[in-house]
Parts: structure tokens; C-alpha cells; sequence
């Protein structure tokens, strides 16, 4: 393979100025960016934009600049036929013995049949004509450059040699090779890179089979084949190594070429290109429109149309210096990105620089895979919109010949454009490359120096200044003399801040405290839905009402004057959120075992007091009450009623719940449709009834056996219709029996089910 330096050769074009990141574009603001080097002239770009009217933008490009250790190939798989998906190229390369630094899907391809529309051009074999279709070409002398409509003709000349003498100086042209034959498309040329197993040809037709006897397949050259066979045949024919196949169906009308060979003839392949660049492209693949040419927008009468709403997308540029950009953006997700049309696709290239830009393949298609430096093995960091890679046809690969071994080279940051919040901390983490880019030891006395005025590090925690953007940190290792540069994204302002008790991941938006009580606080903070890295002491907080005090960052102290509420909001440079405090709780939980249990179902509205300060919690649970905390607990959902009980008044607190557990199958009468919801709940039923819930909740479990009730002597005396539910509650972990014993016909007081419901929900 050679190693190619992409040369200039542009200078004539118009050079755009590349603007500045916080510039507005019309799919938004850049609103974060980290960028990395894969190799020493290979860098990749993660970049999140957002607008107000269309939502988050996030796409991610390799751009590759001048001579260096990093270059691109195009690269099919084993077969034209069928497709590969990007994880499965990047294998089947590495195979090859290639070291791949990344790679992204290119041309557009037959769902059906995996094969590519355009061109394929690998290493300076011609493996699948271009069909008129664009291309993307890598020239064996320097240079990417695109061609508008290429078109190579095959020119068949037979010398004879034969049994039928009189073929000689017969001659057969066609243009397509390696594509799947159509019963209405001509003469089709077949070589072993279309398929290892058969031509695939799926309707009657005739076949000349030609053994190569010299020369390789090129779009500009000679190649002598023999023809070693003739038949007609309703079936896929072999092709095997060595050899091509000429064939066209027999609807379509091509008998006559078929009669121009005979077994023994000599034929001169000739191949001929419509443009001289062809003839020195060592790659190439097939692509969409022409976006831009010379810095300015092609005509988008000539787009096709089917293309312009908005998608996933996947492009590919030059900028005026000769550098190339490999482009995707994510799409069809309006949580994650909402994709571009093909317009704002455009705008997108030139804000990268680029004065060419034309469109691959897009949709589920767009993907773009890397191996983060100083890991062994690629990722796919975009994010396919069909939920899992997409089989595609060809790819564009950035691959070294760089040789790996030997100590670290490069340093790199392992959380690489990790988001802080100014005035915190993050603990960094480090890898190293060695000369061939793969992992290599890590140096122990790598020393951090900040980018950023105000910015610290302490040996490997980094402290963020006040400055937001990204800040570049100079790694270096005096030891090994290796060296790198990493990225930490400082913000001042979160686009959410979500408080919760500390030790809880849950939400925290109320609660209930009791006099003197000691609420400690978590906040968890996110950048257009990012994760970011936050301590308690990063934001500020405020109390209104007389409900106590903030005695430090994330730490409340609750006032001494019951029934008071208020709010603790907390912020960060403008962004906030709230917590709604009542002073009060339950008097009579103030030491309690089951008291952060009850606390807890009060504060999210699960449970409510036998009066504002008292919660009673020895009282036996009853069977509407019950029912009550299960409804709230799934969120007080709609349903249809069907019916009611005779003992549950319609005006009761308890009947609407009761008749949702009555409609989903959790609750039942006991005799003649009478509920007795005033009766203690017995035990074995409040375990049936929460068994009966949990699919509700979307909590995950498998059902419990009779294995799990073997500690239990009286198992027993369970009711038929509760051995699953019990096991299964027990399996969780939810029930532990009473002094080693189940007590199915037992009841449960309020302590108890405060208990087992609060451990439900957070299951």
C-alpha cells in the first residue's frame, strides 16, 4: 500500500474564513466542542449546537491536514455484494494487518442487495463501476478530489483463438461491472470481487466465463482473459478466483453477444475512463451531489430531491489548502440531535472551511468510528439513528503505516471533553499512545499544565477558573519525554440543576422536615442534556420563609417553628431550581424506625398523616387505604370503570382507587362483591396486591418458587393464589417473614408498609 501526501493544489479556490465558535449559524449556536488528535495530522471534532426553534444538533468530524502519519483509503469488504456494518469494516481491515486510526460509511448502496451505486476504486483496483454517479477520489500523487459524472467503458476484443474462427475481431462494450444484474440492464461484467460465492443472478440468463490470464482489473489499462466456458442457465453461476463472467439476462435481448465467443478464445479487456484524474485515483467511492464547488453552492435543481428534509447526514469536503473533512451529524432524535436538511448541510461544511462538499449516504447510514487514543479498540461515537449500526456498502478509512511498539509517545486525557462547572472539580484520567498510536505504558509523573487564567491542577484533579470554554491542558511526562494535550469544557451556566438528598440519585422537588432537622444536599447539574461535573459548593443557594437556614453549601438546617413552609432554590449563573420545605412532619415518627420510610412517601405524595402531625404508625393498614398508596404510587393513572363494589361509596376518599386495583386485576371482592375496605389488610394479600403491581411500576423481576419459601415453617398456610407473589416478594427482598415466619393471615401496620412501599418504588 502507499503511504500518500495530500498535496495543496487548490490555491486558486476561494478561501472562507472559518468563524468563530460562538458565532450563530442557522441551525444554531456551537455550544460545545471538544477536539482531539488521533494522529499527528488527524483530528477529531465532537460538536454540540443548539437552536431554539429546531432543538440540539450534534455531529462529529475527522479532519486531516497536510503530510503526516494519517491518511484515508476507501475500502469495500471482501465482496461488492452484501453489506458490512462500520465495526465489522474496521475488523475485516485490521485483519489486513491495517492500523486503523477511523473510519465513516460513504456511498449510497441497494438495501436489497448491499451493493454500491457509485464507483469502488481500491488501492488501484476497480472493483464496481460508477454508474454515472458522483465520486470521491484519493489520488495516487496527492489530492482528494471530487468527479461530477464519471463513466468507464469496458471494451471486450475478441482476438479468437477458438473454435469458431470467424469471432475473431469481434468486439462487445458494456459499463456495467460488479453490479447486480437487472433483466432490463444491458450486459453486466462480473470479476471474484463481486461475490465468492456466485454471480447472484436470481433470473435466466447466458454466461461467458473468461480466466484471467494477465492483468488486473483497473479503470484505465489492458487486461488478456481466455474464455474457458459458455451456458445458459436459470441459476447464480460461480465465479471463482481468477476468473470473470460476462452475462446479461435473457430478457434482455443480448443473445447475439453471447454467439461473439467461443471456449478458447483470447479477449482483450480494454477499460477507458471520461476523465485523466480517474485514471490516477488509487481510491475512490461512489457519492451523492455536489454541494459545493469552488466555495460556492452548486444549483439545488440538480439535488435530489428525496434528500433534502431533514436527516442523519454524512459528507465529505475539501477546504482550500487541500485539507479533507469527513463530516457526520446524528439525526431523527429530537432528545439527542435533530438532524439538518440538506441545505444547512451545506452550511455546515463552509462553517468548517470547506470550499467542496458533496453528499454520501445518510439516514440510518451515518456513522463515524474511532479509537479513542489509548484504547485497543474503535467505538462508534456517533449515534445511528436506527437505534444499532446499519449495514453499509463502502467506507472511507483514516489508517496509518506507522508501526506500534515501544514506550508512550503521546499523552492524551482519558475523559477528554468532560464538562465542569466553574469553581469545580475533576479528577483526571490519562492514556498513552505509542509511536503506531495503540496503547502503551502509562507514565507515572505526568505533569498538567492549564490553559485556562485561574484554572489549577493538584497532581490530577483539575480545578475549573471562572473563565467558561474549552481550556487545553498540556500534559508532558519528564521521564519519557512523551507529551500531549487534553480538553476540560468549563461552563458558568447549567441548562438544568437537579437537587436530591445526598447518598439518593431521586429528584428532591419537596420535603418534609421536622424541627431542627439536618437536610443534606446532592446536586446533579446537565449542559444541553450533558453530564456535568459538579460539587455542592459550585452553586448558590437561598431560603425563603421561616424554615431555617443555610448553614453551608448543599447543608440546611431546619428552623424550630412547626407548620411553616418555604423554598431552598439553588442556582448557578442564573439557571435554578427549587425545593419546596414544610416544617412539620409527624410528630409521632420523630424516632421511629420506619420515620425516613414515611418521610419519604409523604414528601412524594404516596401517603398523607392520620392528622398534619401524626402519622400512626402502629395502626394495622386498612384495604382502601391500601389501595390508595398503590395508586399513587403508579402515578394516579386514568382507566375506565366498569363497575364498583357494594360497600365502597362513590363519595369515599378510597373509591376511585379501589376501583383502579378492582380494573387491573390487583384487588378483588371478597364475597358478594363487597371489598370490606375498612378491614385490615392481611398480609399474604398486601404481598399478592404489591406482586400484582409491579409490572405497573415498570419494575423488572422474575417470579419466585416454593424454593423460596423453605425458611419459613408456616408457608404452608399461604393461599394458593399467593405462593408466587410471596416467593417473588421474598426473591426481591422486599419481605423478610416476622420472627422467621410469614404470618400470612397476619396484618401490617402503617410502619410496615411504609416500608415496603418506599422500597418498591425505588427498586
Amino acid at each position: 500500500m502507499k503511504h500518500r501526501i495530500l498535496r495543496t493544489g487548490l490555491s486558486a479556490l476561494i478561501i472562507l474564513l472559518l468563524l468563530s465558535s460562538t458565532a450563530a449559524y442557522a441551525t444554531g449556536d456551537i455550544v460545545y466542542t471538544n477536539s482531539r488528535w488521533l494522529a499527528d495530522n488527524l483530528e477529531y471534532t465532537n460538536t454540540v449546537k443548539w437552536s431554539s426553534v429546531f432543538g440540539r444538533t450534534e455531529s462529529f468530524t475527522v479532519s486531516m491536514a497536510g503530510p503526516g502519519d494519517a491518511y484515508p483509503i476507501v475500502i469495500n469488504g471482501d465482496t461488492i455484494f452484501g453489506s458490512t456494518r462500520i465495526s465489522g469494516i474496521v475488523s475485516y481491515a485490521e485483519s489486513l494487518g491495517m492500523n486503523v486510526l477511523a473510519a465513516v460509511n460513504a456511498d449510497f448502496f441497494s438495501m436489497q442487495t448491499g451493493v454500491p451505486l457509485g464507483i469502488v476504486i481500491e488501492d488501484g483496483v476497480y472493483k464496481s463501476s460508477p454508474s454515472d454517479r458522483g465520486a470521491v477520489c484519493f489520488g495516487y500523487n496527492g489530492g482528494a478530489f471530487f468527479i461530477t459524472t464519471p463513466s468507464v467503458s469496458i471494451n471486450l476484443f475478441n482476438n479468437g483463438g477458438g473454435a469458431e474462427a470467424d469471432n475473431a475481431g469481434k468486439t462487445v462494450n458494456l459499463s456495467n461491472y460488479n453490479k447486480f444484474r437487472m433483466d432490463t440492464g444491458g450486459l453486466y461484467l462480473f470479476s471474484e470481487a463481486f461475490s465468492t460465492v456466485s454471480t447472484r443472478t436470481t433470473s435466466p440468463g447466458w454466461f461467458v466465463i473468461l480466466k484471467i490470464l494477465e492483468g488486473t482489473p483497473s479503470v484505465s489499462g489492458t487486461m488478456q482473459l481466455e474464455v474457458t466456458g459458455k451456458l445458459m442457465s436459470d441459476d447464480a453461476v460461480p465465479i471463482g478466483e481468477g476468473y470473470m463472467i460476462l452475462s446479461a439476462a435473457m430478457l434482455g435481448g443480448f443473445i447475439a453477444e453471447y454467439e461473439k465467443f467461443s471456449v478458447g478464445d483470447i479477449v482483450t479487456l480494454t477499460t477507458t475512463c471520461n476523465d485523466e484524474r480517474l485514471a490516477d485515483a488509487q481510491y475512490a467511492t461512489g457519492a451523492g451531489d455536489i454541494l459545493l464547488s469552488d466555495g460556492l453552492r452548486t444549483d439545488p435543481e440538480s439535488w435530489d430531491t428525496a434528500l433534502l428534509p431533514r436527516n442523519p447526514r454524512t459528507a465529505f469536503g475539501i477546504r482550500a489548502d487541500g485539507a479533507i473533512v469527513s463530516y457526520v451529524v446524528d439525526g431523527r432524535d429530537s432528545t439527542h440531535s435533530v438532524g439538518l436538511t440538506l441545505d444547512e448541510l451545506i452550511d455546515e461544511m463552509q462553517r468548517l472551511g470547506c470550499v467542496y462538499a458533496i453528499n454520501l449516504d445518510g439516514g440510518g447510514s451515518s456513522a463515524l468510528s474511532l479509537r479513542i487514543p489509548g484504547l485497543s479498540n474503535a467505538e462508534v461515537v456517533s449515534r445511528p439513528s436506527g437505534g444499532s449500526e446499519r449495514g453499509c456498502a463502502t467506507y472511507i478509512l483514516f489508517v496509518t503505516d506507522a508501526v506500534p511498539g515501544g514506550a508512550a509517545r503521546n499523552l492524551n486525557l482519558r475523559n477528554d471533553g468532560v464538562i465542569v462547572l466553574s469553581g469545580s472539580s475533576v479528577e483526571l484520567s490519562f492514556t498513552a499512545t505509542d509511536r503506531g498510536y495503540m496503547p502503551a505504558g502509562i507514565p507515572d509523573d505526568i505533569q498538567v499544565t492549564p490553559g485556562s487564567t485561574g484554572a489549577s491542577v493538584d497532581g490530577a484533579v483539575y480545578t475549573s477558573g471562572g473563565a467558561a470554554g474549552a481550556d487545553t491542558l498540556s500534559l508532558y511526562s519528564p521521564s519519557t519525554g512523551a507529551n500531549g494535550t487534553g480538553q476540560v469544557f468549563v461552563i458558568t451556566r447549567p441548562t438544568s440543576i437537579t437537587p436530591s438528598r445526598k447518598g439518593s440519585s431521586a429528584p428532591l422537588t419537596s420535603v418534609k422536615l421536622l424541627p431542627g432537622d439536618i437536610l443534606e444536599l446532592d446536586v446533579a447539574a446537565t449542559f444541553y442534556r450533558r453530564a456535568v461535573v459538579a460539587q455542592v459548593h459550585s452553586f448558590t443557594y437561598s431560603v425563603t420563609g421561616d424554615i431555617g437556614e443555610m448553614t453551608e453549601p448543599g447543608l440546611f438546617l431546619a428552623g424550630q417553628t412547626m407548620q411553616q413552609t418555604g423554598t431552598i432554590t439553588v442556582s448557578a449563573d442564573g439557571r435554578s431550581a427549587e425545593i419546596k420545605v414544610e416544617i412539620g412532619g409527624f410528630l409521632d415518627m420523630q424516632n421511629h424506625w420506619a420515620r425516613e420510610y414515611a418521610d419519604y412517601l409523604a414528601s412524594i405524595g404516596i401517603v398523607t398523616g392520620v392528622t398534619p402531625v401524626s402519622y400512626d404508625p402502629e395502626r394495622m393498614m386498612s384495604r382502601g387505604d391500601f389501595c390508595l398508596m398503590l395508586y399513587r404510587a403508579a402515578g394516579l393513572p386514568a382507566f375506565d370503570e366498569t363497575g364498583a363494589f357494594n360497600d365502597v361509596p362513590a363519595e369515599a376518599y378510597y373509591a376511585r382507587a379501589v376501583s383502579w386495583a378492582r380494573e387491573m386485576g390487583i384487588a378483588e371482592a371478597v364475597e358478594n362483591n363487597d371489598f370490606y375496605p375498612s378491614r385490615p389488610l392481611a398480609r399474604q394479600d398486601t404481598f399478592t396486591w404489591i406482586y400484582r403491581t409491579l409490572g405497573l411500576l415498570n419494575k423488572q423481576y422474575t417470579d419466585g418458587t416454593k424454593e423460596d419459601l423453605a425458611g419459613f415453617p408456616d408457608a404452608d398456610s399461604l393461599a394458593e393464589y399467593a405462593v408466587i407473589p410471596t416467593a417473588t416478594l421474598i426473591k426481591l427482598g422486599l419481605v423478610g417473614g416476622m420472627d422467621g415466619r410469614l404470618e400470612p393471615n397476619g396484618s401490617l401496620t402503617r410502619a410496615q408498609m411504609a416500608k415496603i412501599i418506599a422500597t418498591v418504588i425505588q427498586l
